[in-house]
């Protein structure tokens, strides 16, 4: 089922998406197990970063290391898993259908959704640069656009596979299980919990294409304002050096992008699967 109306299509505004937001707050406040995902597990995944203080990585701290890659993760628990779970619950329940028979738009009825995830991880993000600077003797961001921008582009992404695994999803006591693959892939895969240098390089470029690797990578440069795209030693760049490192990290969001819509599109379900 696709993601739009064939007619009606209108410009999402500004008071429908903030109400559509707040009652998905609701709904996560009233679900404890979907407010774990988003609220304990990064402050569990936090918490491993202090015995990773004073350990050179890379040539940086180990702390500050992980914690930036644990900034970009993050967008796989407040984005990816929070929309699936609730996505998946809200079709099963009606609250879709329902929603999608007022005068909200789908745009708003999705928007809303995607905007408390995005918001709630904004906070996640603001409170581990804190951590990072105040108690791991991190920085200020070198380039805070530059970080911003990747930022962005993961929610993007990870909004719209959400979308597309929501669709696949047959209840809400399952979406627990369907996130696994993306979640561990991203984990394992994209650099987060340990330096990828040491694999081969064939390996290097296939992992550098998951969706989550180009979020780190730009996470990583904008943070330290060290190239973190290339191989061998991650030499400084300025700020206009930093976008110049990324291009090819913002390709492959906006390859992942066209991909999460393609599949959001073909596979997302406004009623229940047993419709």
């Amino acid at each position: 089922m696709t993601l739009a109306r064939p007619a009606g299509i209108r410009p999402p505004g500004l008071a429908p998406l903030a109400r559509v937001a707040r009652l998905d707050l609701t709904l996560l406040w009233r679900n404890r197990s979907a407010l774990f995902t988003v609220a304990g597990l990064p402050l569990l995944f936090a918490a491993m970063l202090v015995p990773m203080k004073g350990k050179p990585i890379e040539g940086v701290d180990g702390a500050l290391l992980q914690g930036t890659g644990h900034l970009a993760f993050f967008v796989v628990f407040a984005v990816f898993m929070n929309l699936v779970n609730g996505l998946t619950a809200r079709r099963e329940d009606l609250t879709l259908k329902r929603l999608r028979g007022t005068a909200l738009s789908d745009s708003e009825i999705l928007g809303g959704g995607v905007l408390t995830a995005a918001v709630m991880y904004a906070v996640q993000a603001g409170a581990l640069l804190v951590l990072l600077g105040a108690a791991l003797g991190g920085r200020f961001p070198a380039d805070p656009l530059l970080l911003l921008a990747g930022l962005g582009g993961g929610v993007a992404v990870f909004a719209l596979l959400a979308f597309a695994v929501s669709g696949l999803t047959p209840n809400s006591d399952m979406a627990a299980l369907t996130v696994l693959p993306i979640m561990f892939a991203c984990m394992g895969g994209a650099g987060v919990m340990f330096p990828l240098d040491a694999l081969p390089a064939a390996a290097q470029e296939a992992l550098r294409l998951l969706p989550l690797s180009p979020v780190v990578e730009i996470v990583r440069t904008a943070y330290f304002g060290q190239d973190f795209v290339a191989y061998g030693p991650h030499l400084g760049v300025g700020l206009l050096g930093g976008w110049e490192a990324c291009a090819r990290s913002f390709a492959v969001l906006a390859a992942w992008i066209v991909v999460g819509r393609l599949l959001a599109a073909r596979w997302f379900r406004w009623e229940p699967r047993r419709a």
